[in-house]
């Protein structure tokens, strides 16, 4: 049985082939064929155009935003005044 479902946000815990993974969380896009006993997923961060694929020992239940819904870090954005200009 699969830990988790499409559309479930997760933290993915990189290893050493994915070390330069985008911090932070992935939704589930989909579940994939086991490979070598391993139950595997295609996820993405919206902070990356590409999707990965990953084994669901990876990967942990996240509690936070849904990555395609509204992230309070890219609104901080819009709060910071634009830099003053010299007369």
């Amino acid at each position: 049985m699969r830990q988790f479902n499409i559309g479930q946000v997760v933290t993915c815990i990189p290893d050493r082939f994915l070390r330069y993974a985008a911090p932070g969380n992935y939704e589930i896009i989909a579940t994939m064929p086991d490979r070598d006993g391993d139950r595997m997923y295609r996820i993405k961060s919206p902070l990356e155009e590409h999707e990965r694929v990953v084994t669901e020992s990876l990967l942990v239940k996240s509690e936070h935003y849904h990555p395609t819904g509204d992230n309070p870090q890219k609104s901080l954005g819009s709060r910071i005044p634009p830099p003053r200009q010299s007369v």
